[in-house]
């Protein structure tokens, strides 16, 4: 796991003792570290993404603050989950529209902050794996037939569920009307394309906040798209 820590004191790395960066070190992650203004990202960010952003504020909530918004304006940051280390004295002032996706109190300890830290990964995570698909927030068991987004049961009818699998299952292709009615409801089915639109509109409705995973392709028809995509 590679983590991104921003700090006030980016020249003393994984030295500093407390520190976050020294913490998830010892736990085992590679950890980067760059100052407040991020100059001194790494050439190769775009390639080697961290999963997780780290903004070391200490006891100064308001520089956190602006290194979580100055952070989300970074195009090559703007969609990895950040995580705000903060002093216990300041917990009061925390607005829960900072943008972070979490936060941990100082002093530091070392396997809570990795076990946030993993947790934001695996929210952001896509996998399919036997009996499991993961796109993010949306996770698809196959096997019990059931899907769930952000920890919620979707209830779904079976040929809304055998459309979500097997779109989450192409996650980034696009698929036509037609490919669609063939693979999910079968060669034989009789009905029209405007069968897939309406089976659509249901689904993102079921989906509420996560609906735009599921992407209009103007005049082709539908794609799922992954988180890194979003």
């Amino acid at each position: 796991m590679r983590a991104l820590v921003v700090t006030s004191k980016p020249q003393l790395g994984v030295s500093e003792p407390d520190s976050p960066a020294a913490a998830l070190r010892d736990l085992g992650c590679e950890v980067v570290c760059v100052g407040y203004d991020m100059d001194d990202l790494p050439d190769d960010i775009e390639h080697v993404r961290p999963s997780v952003v780290v903004v070391d504020a200490g006891p100064h909530l308001e520089v956190g603050r602006a290194v979580v918004r100055h952070t989300k304006q970074v195009p090559t940051l703007a969609d990895i989950p950040i995580l705000l280390c903060i002093e216990v004295s300041r917990l009061a002032g925390l607005d829960p529209e900072l943008g972070m996706d979490d936060f941990i109190l100082s002093p530091l300890v070392g396997p809570e902050l990795y076990a946030r830290v993993r947790q934001l990964d695996w929210r952001l995570s896509s996998f399919s794996a036997a009996g499991r698909i993961k796109l993010g927030d949306l996770v698809i068991d196959t096997v019990a037939v059931e899907a769930t987004f952000r920890g919620r049961v979707l209830k779904l009818p079976r040929q809304e569920f055998q459309l979500l699998k097997f779109l989450a299952a192409g996650a980034g292709r696009v698929f036509t009307r037609e490919q669609l009615l063939s693979r999910v409801w079968g060669y034989r089915y009789t009905g029209n394309t405007r069968t897939v639109d309406i089976h659509v509109r249901r689904l993102r409705a079921k989906l509420g906040s996560g609906a735009d995973m599921i992407e209009t392709v103007r005049h082709v028809g539908y794609k799922m798209k992954s988180p890194a995509a979003s």
